[in-house]
């Protein structure tokens, strides 16, 4: 198919692009409607040398651990259990599925010894929440008095939800609508050309499964029309 007759099958079905994009579009929309806002609260930790630590070498070996690394995925790892879970349930006086249902995560970002507890909810108070009395239950753990943690970053409910994102979903909801108007106009071009056998949009219009005669099929008749001459 040349680019002319692409060009004319589109603009010949034209209302199936538009329809299709219509209907994607539409029914995005709606989706991103019904869906209830979700929110994200973080609230930041730092871990260092505890203050009671007095020798130099102690000291050195501390910053040596948290540089490694080892320390801060390990705390970060047990922010997330279970019991994590049910000690955050206790302290606010809610079910565990509750603080569950915050999809609590730590993220530890590179070069730093930071931890970042992040929690979502549709209540952006609730998420707040969660976060913090997180943080507050990883400074009361017990680390040999060898590392001290301190909230340098409290959560505060949110005011934007992160999810659902309405003109990411409406644009990719344009996008596909478009792309599926074009293979529906494709189709329809296909198929009229398989009923008709001429591709009328065609530069050189096409005819399908035409019958070629052999030699031999068109040698008789000929034959026999010189011997009814005679």
């Amino acid at each position: 198919m040349s680019l002319s007759t692409f060009v004319r099958v589109l603009i010949r079905n034209w209302w199936l692009i538009v329809l299709a994009t219509a209907l994607t579009v539409g029914s995005t929309a709606v989706f991103v409607l019904l869906q209830k806002p979700v929110y994200q609260a973080s609230t930041i930790v730092e871990l260092k040398p505890s203050v009671v630590l007095e020798d130099p070498n102690q000291i050195l070996n501390t910053i040596n651990a948290l540089t490694r690394r080892n320390v801060i995925n390990t705390i970060a790892r047990k922010a997330m259990s279970m019991s994590m879970h049910e000690e955050v349930a206790r302290e606010m006086g809610v079910p565990v599925e509750a603080v569950l249902s915050a999809r609590v995560q730590t993220i530890t970002p590179p070069e730093t010894n930071l931890i970042e507890v992040r929690a979502q909810s549709t209540d952006p108070a609730f998420a707040a929440a969660v976060a913090n009395t997180v943080a507050q239950k990883m400074l009361g753990q017990d680390y040999e008095k060898v590392i001290s943690m301190e909230v340098i970053d409290p959560a505060v409910p949110p005011t934007s939800p992160i999810a659902p994102q309405p003109m990411r979903l409406l644009t990719l909801g344009l996008i596909f609508g478009l792309i599926l108007g074009v293979a529906f106009a494709l189709m329809e071009h296909a198929l009229s050309v398989l009923r008709s056998g001429i591709d009328i949009l065609d530069d050189k219009p096409l005819i399908l499964q035409q019958p070629a005669l052999s030699s031999v099929e068109a040698t008789v008749p000929a034959q026999h029309n010189a011997s009814s001459e005679k």
